[in-house]
């Protein structure tokens, strides 16, 4: 199983608190977009938090 974690810039957005309060939520994905599949995984939580 393929996972995937996506980052972002708190500046502008807030993931944690967008990941705590939405089942599914959408991201651009400028890089590696066509190797993403539906059936991967995205880490969440704090499986998230390095």
């Amino acid at each position: 199983m393929t996972y995937w974690l996506f980052q972002g810039n708190p500046k502008y957005y807030l993931i944690i608190d967008g990941i705590r309060d939405f089942e599914q939520m959408p991201w651009l994905a400028t890089r590696y977009a066509k190797d993403m599949a539906a059936s991967h995984r995205v880490l969440r939580g704090s499986n998230a938090i390095l």
